[in-house]
C-alpha cells in the first residue's frame, strides 16, 4: 500500500526524459528498466528515463538532453530519472515518501523473518563495503548530481540508496555530505533529524565535532524562529 501511495505522489514530480550519450571513456554500462542484463554504452545511444548507468574504474560518460549536460565519473552509478533539477517543495515531498517507505513494517506471524542477506534471525551482520559495491557507486553518483547543481535530486538519490542498500547508511562522510545540503537549503528540521541519526554512527573526532556543531546551530535557529 505504501508503495502505491508513493507512486501516486511521485508521478507528479518525475517527468519523462532521455539523454544522448555524447562521449564514453572505457567501461560504461547501462541497464534498461525491467531488464537484467547490463549493456556496454556507446556514443550516440539514447538512454531513457528508466535506465541506470554504471561506470567502472577510470571510466566516465557525458550525457546531454535539450537543457542539461551531465558527466558521470568513475566508479559511480546513477538513475537517469535522477538527472534533473527539483524544487524545494518537490524535495520535501520526496523525503516524506522515503520516510513512508522506511516506516517499520508490522511483523508477519505467518512467516519466518530473516536478517539481511539471508542470515538467520538475530544473527549479527556487519559486512564491509568494497569499492565495487553498487550501493557505494550509487552514492558516488548522487554526489556528482550535487556537484552539477542538482542538489535536491542528489539528496533524494542518496535517501533511496540508503533504503535499498542499508549498509551505505553506515558511511558517515556521505551521510554528513547530504545532511549539509539540507542545512544549506534551510531545511533545518530535516537536517537536524539526519544529524541526530549520524551522531549514532562511529565517527572520527572531526566528524563528531562537525555534527555536534551543526546540531547546536540548528537548535539555536529553531528556537529563535
Amino acid at each position: 500500500m505504501k508503495k502505491i501511495i508513493a507512486f501516486i505522489f511521485l508521478t507528479g514530480i518525475i517527468s519523462a526524459q532521455s539523454f544522448t550519450v555524447k562521449n564514453v571513456t572505457s567501461e560504461v554500462r547501462y541497464q534498461k528498466g525491467g531488464e537484467e542484463n547490463w549493456v556496454q554504452l556507446q556514443k550516440g545511444t539514447v538512454v531513457e528515463n528508466d535506465a541506470t548507468i554504471l561506470t567502472g574504474k577510470k571510466s566516465n560518460v557525458k550525457l546531454r538532453d535539450m537543457d542539461t549536460e551531465f558527466t558521470l565519473g568513475e566508479s559511480s552509478a546513477v538513475s537517469v530519472s535522477s538527472i534533473k533539477k527539483m524544487r524545494i517543495d518537490d524535495l520535501l515531498l520526496a523525503l516524506a515518501m522515503e520516510d513512508m517507505m522506511n516506516a517499520p513494517k508490522k511483523p508477519n506471524k505467518s512467516s519466518d523473518n530473516t536478517a539481511v542477506y539471508g542470515t538467520k534471525q538475530g544473527e549479527e551482520v556487519s559486512p564491509q563495503l568494497r569499492p565495487n559495491d553498487f550501493g557505494l557507486k550509487r552514492l558516488n553518483g548522487a554526489k556528482q548530481l550535487a556537484e552539477n547543481g542538482m542538489e535536491e535530486s542528489s539528496v533524494v538519490a542518496a535517501r533511496e540508496t540508503y533504503r535499498k542498500y542499508p549498509d551505505t547508511k553506515k558511511l558517515a562522510s556521505y551521510r554528513i555530505y547530504f545532511a549539509d545540503i539540507l542545512y544549506k537549503k534551510g531545511l533545518y528540521e530535516e537536517a537536524l533529524k539526519e544529524y541526530y541519526e549520524i551522531s549514532k554512527l562511529e565517527l572520527s573526532k572531526e566528524e563528531k565535532d562537525k555534527v555536534d556543531a551543526k546540531v547546536e546551530a540548528i537548535k539555536t535557529i529553531l528556537v529563535n524562529k
